[in-house]
C-alpha cells in the first residue's frame, strides 16, 4: 500500500470515531446550562418567605377561613407565620398590604438577636396589648378589597425597625378541620334511598 493510500484509509477509520466524539460532546452539553427540575424545588412549607439581611420570615399563611372556604371583600384574616433574626435586635413595626385597607399588630414586636417571633393566627383586633412569655405577635390584615380564596397568594409587606422591609406573597393555609370518616354518610345520602 503507498503511501497516499495509507493516509486515506487511516482517514477514513478516523471519520467515524470523530463524528460519535462529536456526538458524545453534543449530547453531553445538550443539559449544560439548562434549568432542570431539581433547581427549582422548594422545601415542602406551604406559606411564603422572605429573607431581610438577618432577618427570615417563614411558612407565612393567613389562617384557613371559617365560614364559605373564602375571605370575603371587607372582611379580615391572621397571618400565620415564624420571624427569625441572626443578626442585631431589630422590632416588626408596620404591616401592609395593597389588597387589605389597614393591618393591626399586638403581642410582642421586638425581634431580639437570636430569637424568633411567632404569629399563631389569633386575631390581632382581640390580642393588641397583650403579652406572652412565648414570643408571640398577632398579625391581622382588615378590610381586604377582594375576595381572597385559597390559591391567591396576596403580597404582604412587613417593616422592621432597622433591617427595612420585605414583600412576601402569603397564600391562604391548609384547611385543618378533620374530613369525615368513610363510615359517614355523606350529607343528603339519606334521602337518595335505592342503593
Amino acid at each position: 500500500m503507498s503511501r497516499p493510500q495509507h493516509l486515506k484509509a487511516v482517514r477514513l477509520r478516523l471519520i467515524p470515531a470523530a463524528i460519535g466524539l462529536g456526538a458524545v460532546v453534543a449530547l453531553a452539553g445538550c443539559s449544560a446550562g439548562q434549568v432542570t427540575e431539581t433547581d427549582t424545588q422548594v422545601a415542602a412549607v406551604n406559606g411564603g418567605s422572605g429573607d431581610l439581611k438577618q432577618i427570615a420570615i417563614r411558612n407565612a399563611t393567613f389562617t384557613f377561613p371559617t365560614s364559605d372556604a373564602r375571605y370575603p371583600a371587607g372582611s379580615s384574616a391572621p397571618v400565620q407565620l415564624v420571624i427569625t433574626n441572626e443578626g442585631p435586635d431589630d422590632k416588626l413595626v408596620q404591616v401592609t398590604s395593597p389588597y387589605a385597607a389597614s393591618a393591626i399588630l399586638g403581642g410582642i414586636t421586638d425581634v431580639p438577636s437570636r430569637t424568633a417571633l411567632h404569629a399563631v393566627g389569633q386575631s390581632a383586633a382581640v390580642q393588641q396589648g397583650e403579652t406572652s412569655a412565648d414570643r408571640e405577635v398577632q398579625i391581622t390584615l382588615n378590610g381586604f378589597k377582594q375576595d381572597i380564596t385559597p390559591g391567591v397568594t396576596v403580597p404582604v409587606t412587613f417593616v422592621f425597625e432597622k433591617a427595612g422591609s420585605v414583600t412576601v406573597q402569603v397564600p391562604v393555609g391548609p384547611d385543618h378541620t378533620p374530613r369525615p370518616e368513610h363510615s359517614s354518610p355523606l350529607p343528603g345520602a339519606e334521602q337518595g334511598g335505592g342503593h
